[in-house]
Formats: C-alpha cells, sequence, structure tokens
C-alpha cells in the first residue's frame, strides 16, 4: 500500500496544530468541523469542545445575527478575504469576555463538500499598542497647541510646504496655521527682507539648522526668532523634511543690547576713574610736592625768591611733560618702552634732604607684566606719598618681596613709619587716597591691609598674585 498520502496527512496535521494563528474548518450551515489547539487557546474551550458547535459561538451576542447574514453572503460568493483589511471584528472567550480580532477566510474543497477555512489571530497587543501610539500623539498634539514656541513641519519632498503648525503661530505672528498651509510661499513673505535669503537657504535638505532671524507681525512690526530644526529622513536616507521649533526671543534680544549698552557705560565710568586715579597719582601728587617745596623754599631764609621760583617753574615744566606724555599714551600715540628698571624708579621716589629717612628693600631683576608693573609702581607711589605728606615719621620702611606659597607665587609690599599714626576707623569712607589704593589692589585680584594707632605710627600691608615671575 502506498503510505504517501497518510505521510502527507500526518504532516498537513502537524503544521495546523502548530501554527501561531487558531485555524477552524466550517461546513456550510455554520457548523464548525474541526479547531486546531490555537482555536482553543484563545477562545477557552477544551479541546473538542467546539466542534459541532455553530460558529456563532465565537461571536459577541450583540452581532451574532449580522455574522449570520454575512455568513450566507460568503456561502453564496466565496471568496479569499486576507488579514488586516480595516474591519473592526471581535471574538468572544467560553467566559464571555471578548477580544479584538483579524479574520481571514478562503473557501476548501473536500470530498464531503466546500469548507470555509478561517484563521483568527488576536490582535489585543496591537490594538493596545495602536490605542497608546494615539493618546501619545493626542498628548503631543494638545502640548504643541498649547505651547508657548511655534512647533512646525515642514516638508521638502516631493513638493515644499508645512504640513503641520501649532497654534502659537497665531499668538506670535497673527497668521493661522491654516495659511500657511494653503500658501507655501507665505513664510517667505513675513521674512524680513535681510533674511529672506537665509530662510530659503534653511529651509533645504542641508541647509543651517539653528539659526536667528526676522518675522514680520500681521501688524507689520518686526519680532527675532531662534529656530531650531531637525531633518527627517526616509528609509533610504533621503532628507523629506524638517522638524522643529520657533522661538520668539525678541525680548531676549532687548535685554541683551541693554545690557551691552550697560557695560559700555560701566566700561567708560571705570576708565574714567581710572584716569581720576591715575592723575591724582600721579599729577596731582608732583603738583602738591611742587607746592610744599616752594613753601619750604620761602622759609628757608637762605634761598632766595628768585631760585625758588625757578625751582618751581622747573618742578611744573616736568609735571607738564609727564602730563602730555600721560594724555599721549591714552590716545596710543607713545608705546611706554625705554623705562628705567621699577627699583629705581621707586627709589627716585623719595628724597634724602627731608625726613623721613627710608629704608628700602626691593627684590632685584622683577620681571613683570608691564600693566602689572604699572599699576604697581603707582601703588608704591602713592603710599609713600602719604607717609610724606601725613606720617610726620622721622624713619619709614619700604619692601618688596617675592613669596611662594600653597596659594602660588605672591608679591608683598610693605610700607611702615614710626610717625603719629591715626585711628583707621576715623578716616572717611571718601578719602580718595585709601579708595584709589583699594581699588587698585582689587582689581589686580590682591588684599590689602592696614595697621595704626594714634602714636604708634602706620604699617600697610599688600598682597598681590604675581602675574611674572622673578628673573633668573
Amino acid at each position: 500500500m502506498d503510505s504517501t498520502p497518510e505521510l502527507h496527512d500526518e504532516a498537513f496535521g502537524t503544521i495546523i496544530e502548530n501554527a501561531p494563528d487558531g485555524i477552524l474548518l466550517v461546513d456550510p450551515a455554520g457548523r464548525i468541523v474541526f479547531t486546531n489547539h490555537q482555536v482553543t487557546e484563545l477562545f477557552g474551550y477544551t479541546p473538542g469542545e467546539l466542534q459541532g458547535q455553530r460558529v456563532e459561538v465565537l461571536i459577541p451576542e450583540n452581532k451574532r445575527t449580522m455574522h449570520i447574514i454575512h455568513r450566507e453572503i460568503y456561502q453564496e460568493h466565496p471568496e479569499t478575504r486576507p488579514m488586516g483589511n480595516g474591519l473592526d471584528l471581535s471574538g468572544r472567550r467560553r467566559d464571555g469576555s471578548t477580544f479584538p480580532v483579524e479574520i481571514s477566510l478562503s473557501q476548501l474543497g473536500t470530498s464531503g463538500g466546500d469548507l470555509s477555512v478561517a484563521v483568527v489571530r488576536d490582535v489585543s497587543r496591537q490594538r493596545r499598542g495602536e490605542e497608546a501610539l494615539r493618546r501619545s500623539e493626542e498628548r503631543h498634539r494638545l502640548l504643541a497647541e498649547q505651547a508657548q514656541d511655534v512647533i512646525f513641519r515642514y516638508r521638502l519632498l516631493p513638493l515644499p510646504g508645512f504640513e503641520y503648525v501649532s497654534a502659537a503661530m497665531t499668538r506670535l505672528l497673527g497668521y493661522r496655521a491654516e495659511e500657511f498651509y494653503v500658501d507655501d510661499r507665505l513664510i517667505f513673505r513675513v521674512a524680513h527682507d535681510d533674511d529672506r535669503a537665509l530662510l530659503e537657504r534653511a529651509l533645504t535638505a542641508d541647509g543651517p539648522r539653528t539659526f536667528e532671524l526676522r518675522l514680520r507681525h500681521r501688524d507689520g512690526s518686526v519680532r527675532w526668532f531662534e529656530q531650531s530644526m531637525s531633518p527627517v529622513s526616509d528609509g533610504q536616507g533621503v532628507v523629506v523634511a524638517l522638524e522643529g521649533i520657533a522661538r520668539d526671543v525678541t525680548d531676549r534680544r532687548a535685554a541683551d543690547e541693554e545690557r551691552r549698552l550697560l557695560l559700555v557705560e560701566v566700561e567708560r565710568q571705570t576708565e574714567r576713574g581710572r584716569i581720576a586715579g591715575d592723575l591724582h597719582d600721579e599729577t596731582i601728587q608732583s603738583i602738591y610736592a611742587v607746592g610744599l617745596g616752594l613753601y619750604a623754599a620761602i622759609a628757608d631764609a637762605t634761598v632766595t625768591k628768585e631760585s625758588a621760583l625757578g625751582q618751581a617753574i622747573e618742578d611744573l615744566n616736568s609735571v607738564i611733560v609727564e602730563l602730555r606724555t600721560y594724555m599721549q599714551n591714552l590716545s596710543g600715540q607713545v608705546s611706554g618702552g625705554g623705562q628705567e628698571p621699577l627699583g629705581t624708579r621707586i627709589r627716585a621716589l623719595v628724597s634724602s634732604d627731608s625726613p623721613p629717612r627710608w629704608q628700602m628693600a626691593v627684590a632685584p631683576d622683577l620681571a613683570l607684566d608691564a600693566a602689572f608693573e604699572r599699576h604697581l609702581y603707582l601703588l608704591v607711589k602713592e603710599l609713600i606719598s602719604n607717609v610724606q605728606r601725613h606720617a610726620q615719621a622721622s624713619v619709614a620702611s619700604l619692601s618688596i618681596t617675592c613669596e611662594r606659597g600653597d596659594d602660588g607665587e605672591r608679591l608683598r609690599v610693605r610700607v611702615a613709619d614710626d610717625g603719629v599714626g591715626f585711628d583707621r576707623d576715623q578716616v572717611p569712607a571718601t578719602s580718595f587716597g585709601f579708595r584709589s589704593m583699594e581699588q587698585r589692589v582689587a582689581m589686580l585680584g590682591g588684599s590689602l591691609t592696614v595697621e595704626s594707632r594714634p602714636g604708634a605710627g602706620t604699617a600697610v600691608d599688600v598682597s598681590l598674585p604675581l602675574t611674572g615671575s622673578p628673573a633668573a
């Protein structure tokens, strides 16, 4: 006997039983004649329990009558119906619960007559995913509609134009989203004349992705927008659209401009203060010294008036030269090079002919940044001038040393005298000399301390982070 048919039947049965979907055969009267294992699993029946029952037992009760009509029509005009044809179908389990299904239908001819083959697939997980996606899209749509920024999608292919524009466009520019949908050139007419070319480049596959431009409100006013876009590609990697956000930054740019102007004014005022301090430290001190010299000469019977006036004129001419040089430096006409060493210039600030008697120790060969050295010189000059004008001291000392500590290399300046001293709390806060020194030290990132008591002299200590290094 030829066993091939039996082998074929056995193989066919194995395939049917192991199929991932439920499979059942239904006769023309609507009775179930066969179910595979998946059908019993899907609908909650025991094996063989469905055989002989009408197929409507697997249909929700409220849809059974309509199903009978559809089944009879199908029997008259049988045709293959694939899954996923858009029908909203449900199955009914043995316990009465329902679940979404997709069903494909086909005809099978047998020796006992034609049978309908129904393949049933549980799509509960798929429908849950679709529902979750729908809710997510709805949430994103609501978020986009409520966002303060304009959210958009601009199609590049096949024809350019907006596919979506959020409601913020109406609030920010006075145009409805629909106006951009029907007129794909509207956005370019809204763009400021000077920014239209930038927008034309940006709305291309390889254009800039982040930029700022001006757009005109319907009322004619101009608003600044910050654009940020990302390309959207198809399966072949071709950029077919751009998705992005447009944020109104008009107020931010106005605030930035106001801040810029404020900084310019602060810099201007700072420069004025620096010039005032420099004039106080140099020119005014020099003029004051001329006055002291005249006063001393008049009081000295051995000095003639002609000699005193001649010396005063010579000193004033030196002041004029210094002032002219300073003004030229302000305008950038003099490079400031060719100066004597710092120690030499500091020693020249004191006179051996008048008290106090100075003891000086200045670290040799200091290699300092030019600007730092200039501020250091002016600071020391102010310290020496204060001693000479106010201390009434017989002995004073000045030391400038380099020290290395945990906080790096620093320059230490100390000026001390044995003069009359003063009460630090009684010095007016507006005293220009002290205020000028404190501002200069703070600008250099250093610290200044003053120790003084009436009748006990004064000591000023300054610590500055070293911008240069002592020469080896």
